[in-house]
């Protein structure tokens, strides 16, 4: 194992100054899905209309995420969250006082998920490459361990002040808190240091917005560890999405629980995934990350399997929250943080918005997919998670290159650069 201290980077006021904001966002965001989900309801009174207002935040995010990562690689990381802040900001802003007049429109809310994915398309892949300018290389397994400890709880925390704003006062009153956080996040994430770009002063032009996308195809063509990452992205999106969308509700239906039921398998989850970003944070990481990533993604398989064979909700509560240790230990830690580590300073905006790409076009899959699996039998959507999962472990498994991948990989010397 290899230990890295996270509370050297505590002490780092510049560290918690930033990621303090960025938690302080996902905790407003959070909140803000709760209220406008149910403000569209309120005023349109369909579950269809709510769907396709979601798939207007999807498609302009799957469509320009590689745009947001060469922008991200050509301009500076914190300047392109500074601006995807503000403009969310200003949106929600918009939106509240649209509500406090009573004259909200449904075009409005399409106009609203619209922009917010096309901001997002910028914010994901900039927010992965932020976090190398805040601390040394040594230290970013810690940073991002408490990343993600902090937006664990805000993910828990978010939607439960979302409805206590809600009953306690008003939707406007939730989006103006969400404006407020991106307001404050916009100013916190300015704490942090402009990377060095070699092409920032150069003309921006067509050409060359398409040939820098074309260098990073390039580039994580020939990267094995880019490629295994996509291979566990794209399938634990496939698998994940629809499950926890659509089979984890419906097998707590079918167990005669209920509610009750499906609190208790999310709250194991997240308690597993909370615990296992802390561990990260404490342990360290082991060298042999893609030994890692492998067996987590065999053993998430094998615990898809038994919790469809059992149907049982305390054999699935104990092995999600199992899961959500090793997930957040490997995924939300570990592969952070060699991203960082092993890819070009001025190719990492590039390659994370590919390895978000999966992320933001898979799920209407498969929530399609689990959701026609769910309809005939609530056991089904576990097995085919459970053969993707299996899939993807066994395919790196057989990868010599996959196997051999270490935490401690620096980025090739020679491709430092923005192409």
């Amino acid at each position: 194992m290899v230990h890295w201290a996270s509370g050297r980077v505590l002490h780092d006021h510049r560290f918690r100054t930033v990621a303090g904001g960025e938690v302080l966002s996902v905790l407003g965001d959070y909140a803000y899905q709760v209220a406008f989900a149910w403000l569209v309801l309120s005023v349109t009174g369909s579950a269809v209309t709510l769907a396709a207002v979601m798939i207007c935040t999807a498609v302009p995010n799957g469509l320009l995420l590689l745009v947001g990562g060469a922008v991200t690689d050509r301009w500076s990381a914190k300047h392109v969250m500074f601006c995807s802040h503000l403009s969310r900001g200003l949106l929600v802003l918009g939106l509240c006082a649209v509500m406090l007049t009573g004259s909200v429109r449904i075009w409005q809310f399409y106009a609203v998920a619209a922009a917010f994915g096309l901001a997002d398309a910028f914010f994901w892949p900039a927010s992965g490459s932020i976090v190398p300018l805040l601390v040394d290389t040594g230290d970013l397994p810690a940073a991002n361990a408490v990343v993600a400890a902090g937006e664990q709880v805000a993910m828990f925390a978010g939607p439960l002040l979302g409805g206590a704003v809600m009953a306690a006062f008003s939707p406007p009153a939730v989006l103006a808190v969400n404006a407020a956080t991106f307001f404050i996040a916009a100013v916190t994430v300015m704490r942090a240091p402009a990377a060095a770009s070699p092409r920032r002063d150069q003309p921006w032009s067509m050409r060359g917005l398409l040939s820098s996308i074309t260098a990073g195809l390039s580039y994580a063509r020939g990267a094995a560890g880019v490629r295994a990452v996509l291979v566990i992205v794209s399938a634990s999106t496939l698998a994940y999405s629809g499950l926890f969308a659509v089979a984890l509700p419906a097998f707590a239906r079918a167990s005669g629980h209920g509610s009750l039921a499906l609190g208790a398998l999310i709250a194991c989850w997240g308690l597993g995934q909370l615990l296992g970003a802390i561990s990260a944070g404490i342990t360290g990481l082991p060298h042999r990350w893609g030994a890692l990533i492998i067996g987590v993604a065999l053993c998430e398989g094998a615990a898809f399997a038994v919790i469809g064979a059992a149907a049982s909700v305390p054999v699935a509560c104990s092995l999600l929250a199992v899961l959500g240790f090793g997930v957040a230990y490997s995924s939300d830690v570990a592969l952070p943080a060699w991203i960082q580590i092993s890819t070009p300073a001025g190719m990492l905006g590039r390659v994370n918005s590919l390895i978000s790409l999966p992320r933001a076009i898979l799920p209407p899959v498969s929530l399609a997919v689990m959701g026609a699996l769910a309809a005939a039998d609530t056991q089904l959507p576990f097995y085919l998670a459970s053969a993707l999962m299996l899939l993807a472990g066994a395919v790196l498994a057989l990868d010599p290159a996959a196997r051999k991948l270490s935490i401690e990989n620096r980025a090739p010397a020679g491709l430092s650069h923005p192409s």
